[in-house]
């Protein structure tokens, strides 16, 4: 206490040189050395604290986790400028991997090319190799399989990082998903499942891989099955084309299912899975008794309300147990003001479901409806979908416009450009194109409209080639000539395909242009409204090359309701050209009631229909992926399901 006193007077008062002689020199040391303790127990308290370097790579990680990727970038940075290699690389990667997240993709490979490739421990190398095809799938799928065309390590030579593989392998799954390589896609999930060992990865696995088998055809999955059981990939293919028989009943498809684990003993599919086939098949409910259906059988819409009516009865009459189903047709002419007591009438006939309107404006005053008296299938859709009860299924030109862009993106596209008709549809399709085709990463390097109604179609075609600045080059260099110099201009280099929006008559008369004016090898994509529906060798041979998308029943590809065109081709003859579509979704609206909640709890399945190949989403909207063809000799030939080499196709069957 003696000494704490005295320190106190010694920090308090006036600090003359004389002052410290007051004290003994023994005092005066032990005043000294507890004041150098006192103020070194000062300093610790009031100082900021600093973080033991050790901490930094635990918040990084805690950063990245949390989808704080600047943050994460900035300490990985950090610890890669302080460490040494090989732990310097590995820092370096993970600050590239947080660019990545943070979407800056190009500043995340310049960090990758910076590191010393060849003196890379190989987990790193992998882990490099991996990250930049990862980087590179969205935009370039072709480029991102390039750089895996085999692994950086074996799994030999890196026995302890199953993960790499396994990420190795689901990358080139999606890869070949992105190229519409369902099958490759669907082998490659297929090995992938060899380095998972958590049952939950292995579950979500085989349902990426269930999914890429659903996008192929029931000719693909029979002709794809190669080799006997009981290989792994044939047990798959078969299962699918299994499950593709949506009219079995519960009993007979778990008899299948039995016969079917007969053929393949220890096939890697879980029983979880197979279970939930069984469930899948439980979940479609019977046709309902009674199903009312609102149509336009008179008015300005009523060659398109007769072309639905004629495929729902034509299926109907295909269906084994259509004497316990009964159909009550409702006109409801072009009048979508009355549409609610039409509805009501429906209710009243003691419907259990109801299939359609068909005019937009009349399905959007249903679905304001938030509960809706009976399960419906509207037949065209609209932006609200309050109603569980409401389904929509349209055939949207908007949709094949999108179809067309996912199509150019897998062909290897990247390039846009664009020559519209100048009319109402033209609009739609190409602004529905150009925001799915800017989403996908493309570019548009030139888009012209051009007047439907005219014959020459020089001006736009020019202005989309850049023809016009050749020549006007052209007659400058003339001018100031003395000799007239041989021209012949050239094509911008600038665009890998054109979308062309039009009807027959003029992509008829602009394949041929695109052909004069040096444009012939351009690839040129369009939608279903290039083909008139109907066989035409003579007239469409100048559409050779086109390729468009268009439903199966028009192009006459496999569904599962194949047999039921080609019984009824002749009665359904008179509705022609784009009636038939409509036609087709008749067939389909009635096929699908049985499975319509089953679809949109399992929004992964897809059901081959007649206007394409059908899934729904959660709120009930019918999605459509279209069948593609080609014009050659004037008739349409249909694209495989494989893109490996677009050079196969299918001679259309009229």
């Amino acid at each position: 206490m003696r000494i704490e006193k005295d320190l106190f007077m010694f920090t308090s008062r006036g600090r003359s040189p004389g002052y410290l002689t007051h004290f003994a020199p023994q005092k005066l040391f032990a005043v000294l050395l507890l004041a150098a303790l006192l103020h070194g127990c000062a300093d610790v308290t009031t100082r900021p604290a600093v973080e033991p370097i050790a901490d930094v790579p635990t918040q990084a990680r805690q950063a990245m986790e949390a989808g704080n990727y600047g943050r994460a970038h900035a300490l990985y940075q950090q610890l890669a400028d302080t460490a040494a290699p090989p732990e310097a690389w590995h820092y370096r990667i993970e600050a590239a991997s947080a660019l990545y997240h943070n979407g800056l993709h190009n500043q995340a490979l310049l960090q990758l090319e910076a590191l010393p490739r060849h003196e890379l421990p190989l987990a790193q190398a992998f882990t490099v190799q991996l990250l930049e095809a990862r980087i590179h799938l969205q935009r370039d799928p072709d480029h991102a399989l390039s750089l895996l065309l085999h692994p950086r390590a074996s799994d030999q030579q890196l026995p302890d990082h199953p993960a790499l593989h396994a990420e190795y392998h689901l990358l080139r799954a999606k890869a070949f998903e992105r190229l519409n390589n369902h099958l490759q896609s669907a082998r490659e999930y297929l090995v992938r499942e060899f380095y998972l060992s958590e049952a939950e990865a292995i579950a979500a696995n085989q349902q990426a891989l269930w999914q890429a088998l659903t996008m192929l055809s029931s000719p693909a999955l029979r002709d794809s099955r190669v080799q006997p059981p009981p290989d792994a990939m044939s047990g798959w293919l078969e299962l699918a084309e299994l499950a593709r028989d949506f009219h079995i009943t519960p009993d007979q498809l778990a008899q299948r299912l039995r016969q079917w684990r007969e053929h393949y003993p220890g096939h890697p599919a879980t029983a979880a899975f197979l279970d939930g086939l069984q469930e899948r098949s439980t979940e479609m409910r019977s046709r309902p008794g009674d199903i009312a259906v609102l149509l336009p059988l008179s008015g300005r819409l009523a060659a398109a309300g007769q072309a639905v009516q004629e495929g729902i009865l034509t299926a109907w009459f295909d269906d084994p147990k259509r004497s316990d189903t009964r159909l009550h047709f409702i006109d409801v002419s072009d009048q979508a003001e009355h549409i609610h007591r039409h509805y009501q009438r429906a209710v009243e006939l003691g419907a259990e479901f109801v299939i359609g309107p068909l005019d937009r404006s009349a399905v959007e005053s249903l679905s304001l409806i938030e509960n809706l008296a009976l399960p419906t299938l509207a037949l065209n859709q609209s932006e609200f979908a309050i109603s569980p009860q409401l389904f929509q299924f349209g055939l949207n030109p908007e949709q094949e416009a999108r179809e067309v862009a996912r199509q150019a993106w897998a062909m290897g596209h990247r390039q846009a450009g664009m020559l519209v008709a100048q009319n109402p549809l033209g609009d739609r399709l190409g602004e529905a194109f150009k925001q799915s085709w800017l989403a996908l990463g493309g570019q548009i390097n030139g888009e012209h409209r051009y007047n439907p109604n005219e014959n020459d179609f020089a001006g736009p075609i020019k202005g989309l080639l850049n023809i016009s600045d050749s020549e006007l080059r052209h007659r400058r260099i003339n001018r100031l000539s003395q000799h007239q110099v041989s021209f012949t201009p050239r094509v911008r280099e600038d665009m890998d395909f054109i979308f062309l929006v039009g009807q027959p008559r003029q992509a008829r008369l602009i394949r041929p242009q695109l052909r004069f004016h040096h444009a012939g090898n351009m690839p040129v994509l369009s939608t279903s409204h290039v083909f008139t529906g109907q066989l035409d060798p003579d007239a469409d041979r100048d559409m050779n090359g086109i390729y468009f998308v268009d439903t199966p029943w028009t192009l006459s590809a496999t569904s599962l309701t194949s047999e039921i065109r080609e019984y009824n081709r002749e009665a359904l003859a008179s509705h022609r050209g784009p009636l038939q579509r409509l036609v087709a979704m008749g067939v389909d609206a009635y096929q699908l009631l049985p499975m319509l909640e089953m679809l949109r709890g399992r929004p992964y399945e897809f059901y081959p229909g007649e206007t394409g190949l059908l899934s729904i989403d959660t709120l009930g909207r019918v999605d459509r992926q279209l069948q593609w063809a080609r014009f050659q000799r004037g008739v349409p030939s249909l694209l495989q399901d494989s893109r490996e080499d677009d050079e196969l196709i299918q001679p259309f069957t009229p």
